[in-house]
């Protein structure tokens, strides 16, 4: 009976390890960064906020950018890194994001890997969406 005990607790440790190891979901709507849904979006940056974010986990920076038609709210990264290599984005300035779109709180959104504004790109995913924080 003690070796059919020590087995039903193998066999549990065993279809458990797989739920342990596989990936987490993107939570609060927010999806996983997806390469082959990279689109561009070019605006003027209207506002430009941090607060706790769902994306980073942490205090994010965001910008909301005004397009022809619509505006986005743009996921960037933790406010700490944009200060670390002193990136400043201002309101009024033309940008160009490359990111993923998305809807979020039943807004348009976009997760940014890079932007581009006049002479600089900052970049802050890898080409296969991994943070660079």
């Amino acid at each position: 009976m003690q070796n059919f005990g020590k087995s039903l607790l193998v066999l549990a440790l065993l279809l458990l390890l797989p739920m342990t190891l596989a990936p987490k979901p993107a939570s609060d709507g927010v999806p996983a960064y997806n390469p082959a849904q990279e689109q561009t979006f070019s605006g003027i940056v209207k506002e430009v906020k941090e607060y706790q974010c769902p994306v980073t986990g942490t205090v994010g920076s965001h910008i909301s950018v005004a397009g022809d038609v619509t505006i986005l709210e743009v996921h960037l990264a933790p406010a700490s890194f944009l200060k670390q290599y002193e990136i400043i984005l201002k309101a009024g300035q033309r940008v160009t994001v490359t990111g993923i779109r998305f809807e979020f709180d039943g807004k348009p959104a976009m997760l940014a890997r890079m932007v581009t504004s006049g002479q600089s790109t900052f970049t802050f995913r890898d080409k296969k969406g991994r943070p660079e924080w």
